[in-house]
């Protein structure tokens, strides 16, 4: 086990999902040289090439199609939109393309995309980048979302998203990337999709949450410990399908 920070084991898990399989590729604004508006993707185009990690032009519905195209040939694309609020110029690409697919062909085509993003407010960041939109995606069917709320879930949510034949949309907290710190297994482990976690036990109330909402409802449940009262905290992990 190592201490990392959420943003670093999101890091980790895309250098071990490049390093296992060349197929996988990553792609999208800023991802490259830069290593994304986060650093999510830093000195991963340098160790893998800029066929395997490359800059797209600034346009979402460009990025989705090409995530599609890619499919057709074998590759595994992880795909970042710089913020979740930008989801409305891929929204086509999501709702009507790659979540119908597999049904589109009978089943005889996969989608083995990644939508990985950064969500969520306590930032100060500027319009269009805080919003939390993962319940307009959840009501997609054929589409997976999952949000973990620490490293090593975020590490091993992640790379069971990429192994995934079936598209994940993959949301990752921007308060959480350098605020959170915790222990990560090391070398590549995956966590299992669909599951949620029960992060504190307790006997007399539920607080259910996921993502930038768990650490808060742990907090909520300690104070409600200073009432003699004994809450259960339960982590979604995978907001859909719950």
């Amino acid at each position: 086990m190592t201490e990392k920070t959420y943003i670093a084991a999101v890091q980790d898990a895309l250098d071990l999902a490049l390093t296992k399989d060349d197929n996988t590729l990553i792609f999208g604004e800023d991802v490259g040289k830069n290593g994304g508006v986060f650093r999510a993707t830093d000195g991963l185009q340098a160790k893998f090439g800029e066929e395997r990690v490359f800059n797209t032009p600034l346009a979402e519905s460009a990025i989705g199609g090409l995530a599609i195209g890619l499919t057709t040939q074998n590759y595994r694309p992880v795909m970042e939109i710089q913020f979740f609020g930008f989801l409305f110029e891929v929204m086509d690409s999501i709702a009507g393309q790659m979540s119908r697919n597999r049904f589109r062909f009978g089943g005889t085509r996969q989608m083995p995309i990644v939508v990985r993003s950064p969500y969520g407010g306590g930032t100060k960041t500027p319009e269009m980048h805080a919003d939390n939109l993962e319940g307009m995606v959840a009501q997609i069917p054929g589409i997976r979302v999952v949000m973990p709320a620490n490293p090593a879930d975020a590490k091993g949510l992640l790379l069971s998203s990429i192994e995934s034949n079936d598209p994940v949309v993959f949301l990752e907290n921007i308060h959480l990337y350098r605020s959170m710190k915790g222990e990560v297994p090391e070398g590549y482990y995956t966590t299992p999709l669909d599951k949620a976690a029960i992060v504190r036990e307790g006997q007399d109330v539920t607080i259910i949450s996921y993502g930038g909402g768990v650490p808060v409802a742990l907090k909520a449940a300690d104070e409600l410990s200073k009432q003699n009262i004994n809450a259960e905290v339960l982590d979604l992990r995978t907001v859909s399908p719950l």
